[in-house]
């Protein structure tokens, strides 16, 4: 009999769950994320299986992971340089590109294509040139986008070769991540994928490393946002395909833990909370495409809602409500980092022996990854001070403008903050006890007494602090599960602003007011992630409904991830081109046909040789394959005229060496 091994690296914990050719569940165990060497954590998992089997009787090794979603919810990646070919600078305004940029170094060049897939001018090599050796030194890697590549790609790939040969680092082409043409969302998932190539990597060479140590040789696939499966040279490739990759095993898992046919799937884990309906058994894919962080990108993935809401989301005051808030960064909890470094409890001491707190009481910070290369001075002399190990932010700096540069250094990934949070209050209260029990009660005592001195509400004693903090997050985390909710449900609006912060008072049973609402949902709700035990039963009851917490909801991810299947599709779009001519747009560039129907039957030819070419690259094995065609036409006068036809082709498969 062969196993199966499944992992999940999130931003907490590191799961494994190893299950047999039956799929049945034979072990699972948890182990720290060690963000600064991802080995460490997945090899903790894997010995964690004290019931594993032989590692050579492994055939099949199946990764998913929250890092690229959490890097966008927080905002961090690293830097990137965008290549536009043919767009106009008015197109920057589109999908926020200027603002996804965050000041890293673009340029427009003359190229692109028409809507028929026809070049409109060369591409300007000699601007591209001079743009790379400008900016090479800054940068990690390279985004390329050109108007109507779908169309035809062969400027994207032109330029694509230039810097790679200029370079030799990445480059990213928006025609390999999406067939739509919506040019400038097209060029920010291009974006996005070029900065998430460095974090992916280093996770899959951790992976890798793993599976050597052990001898396995089995094949190693990545989870995507949709559920399905790829190696990982392509997930290597093509990170951005694993934004909601995580949500998108937990759907799976629970689909697979859960039989109810229509649940709310909520995921909760140390940085989000990545909420799912289910309905009649199958989880939607999103039409739009994957929104992550505020960014609205390409790529295919299951209808997932994200949220900055974890575990080890950062508890602060807010001084102009005077009240504790919950997220959206994460942070090392303190219990965690006392864990880690006991002799640290000495700074919270000597911070509490102090007449007040300040801002930046019970916060550490401490480095995260290599140095980025498009820091200021200031900015890499704080790293430098920042590299002798964990430091108390208050003893970092008093001034307040390196706030900016420290800020700067988080967005970039290279350091991370330490700070209370709801795993904290769970030491508090008793509810968790595996770090250190005095780092969380020095931390709420600071967090009360500045709260008190800041008109916020005074407490008793650490324990009603912690309570109110698990309150919050539960309460916080009903709100969540409301609008995904209402933003699925075709007959109910999304939320205005007007309506969350009704919705939340009625939450609040701690709101004076005359009147009160009742919210309640008429959906059950499948908590999964090591936190949701905490916070779910009180959500649940907030909102009137049954919570499920099943059996090996903890490593959910990682079940989902080795139950998956592969998943790849090649779409060609048919144009008109006069009478009753059409233009078949192959991705090598458009050929005319006679008809409709015979550019019909090469198009799908062509689809079902290439959606089978990906499948058997992203290590499918016994393909079953499915058609769709989409044909649209336009009204003229009382005549129906054909505008364009989409010919889509599905290929589906287990990995190769799995049953």
């Amino acid at each position: 009999m062969g196993y199966q091994l499944g992992l999940d690296t999130g931003g907490t914990y590191t799961d494994a769950v190893i299950v047999d050719d039956a799929l049945n569940v034979l072990a699972s165990a948890k182990s720290l994320t060690t963000h600064d060497n991802l080995i460490e954590g997945l090899r903790g998992a894997v010995e964690g299986l004290l019931d594993k089997p032989a590692m050579s009787d492994i055939t099949l090794v199946s990764l998913s992971t929250t890092l690229a979603t959490n890097a966008l919810v927080e905002g961090r990646g690293r830097s990137v340089a965008l290549v536009l070919i043919g767009f106009s600078p008015s197109q920057m305004q589109r999908a926020n590109l200027g603002e996804a940029l965050a000041g890293d170094p673009h340029v427009f060049i003359s190229g692109g294509h028409d809507a028929g897939g026809r070049s409109l001018c060369d591409p300007d090599v000699n601007a591209c040139t001079e743009f790379v050796n400008r900016v090479n030194d800054t940068v990690d890697a390279y985004a390329v986008s050109g108007v109507f590549a779908v169309r035809n790609p062969e400027h994207e790939n032109r330029i694509r070769d230039l810097i790679a040969e200029l370079t030799g680092k990445p480059v990213t082409c928006g025609h390999h991540l999406s067939s739509g043409l919506d040019a400038p969302r097209r060029a920010l998932t291009a974006l996005l994928n070029a900065r998430l190539i460095p974090m992916i990597g280093s996770l899959l060479d951790a992976a890798k490393g793993l599976l050597s140590e052990h001898n396995i040789t089995a094949p190693l696939m990545v989870v995507k946002g949709d559920g399905s499966l790829i190696s990982d040279v392509m997930a290597t490739q093509y990170p951005v395909e694993t934004i909601l990759s995580g949500p998108a095993a937990s759907v799976v898992g629970a689909q697979f833990l859960c039989k109810h046919p229509t649940v709310l799937v909520s995921d909760m884990g140390g940085t989000t909370t990545d909420v799912a309906l289910i309905r009649d058994g199958q989880p939607r894919l999103n039409p739009d495409g994957a929104t992550v962080g505020g960014w609205r990108t390409m790529v295919k993935a299951v209808d997932v809602r994200t949220y900055g809401l974890g575990g080890d989301s950062a508890i602060r005051f807010d001084r102009n409500t005077h009240k504790f808030t919950a997220g959206p960064h994460r942070v090392v909890p303190l219990s965690l980092l006392m864990k880690q470094h006991p002799e640290l409890i000495a700074d919270l001491e000597a911070q509490l022996a102090l007449p007040f707190s300040t801002t930046h009481s019970a916060q550490f910070v401490m480095t995260h990854g290599p140095l980025a290369t498009d820091l200021s001075l200031q900015q890499r002399e704080l790293y430098e001070r920042i590299c002798e190990g964990p430091i108390a932010i208050q003893t970092l700096f008093s001034d307040q403008t390196l706030e900016r540069a420290l800020s700067k250094l988080e967005q970039r990934g290279v350091v991370l903050r330490s700070g209370f949070t709801p795993s904290d209050a769970c030491h508090v209260l008793g509810v968790q006890s595996d770090w250190e029990l005095r780092g969380a009660q020095l931390g709420a005592a600071l967090m009360m007494r500045y709260s008190a001195a800041n008109l916020g509400r005074e407490f008793n004693n650490d324990e009603e602090f912690a309570s109110s903090v698990m309150r919050l997050v539960s309460e916080q985390t009903a709100m969540v599960l409301l609008d995904t909710v209402a933003a699925c449900d075709e007959s109910t609006e999304a939320f205005n602003e007007s309506q969350l912060q009704l919705v939340s008072r009625s939450l609040n049973k701690n709101t004076k007011s005359l009147f009160q609402l009742q919210a309640k949902l008429d959906v059950p709700i499948v908590g999964l992630g090591a936190p949701a035990a905490s916070y779910y039963q009180l959500a649940g009851e907030l909102l009137g409904t049954e919570v499920v917490l099943p059996t090996y909801a903890h490593v959910a991810n990682a079940l989902g991830a080795v139950v998956g299947t592969i998943r790849q599709e090649q779409v060609i779009s048919i144009a008109p081109a006069g009478g009753k001519r059409v233009s078949v747009l192959f991705p090598d560039g458009p050929m005319d046909f006679d008809d409709l129907e015979e550019g019909v039957a090469a198009a799908q030819s062509l689809c079902e040789s290439l959606a089978t070419s990906k499948a058997q690259a992203a290590g499918a094995h016994t393909l079953t394959i499915s058609f769709d065609r989409q044909d649209t036409a336009v009204k003229d006068g009382d005549q129906s005229v054909f505008f364009e036809s989409r010919i889509t082709a599905v290929a589906t498969g287990r990995p190769a060496n799995s049953v």
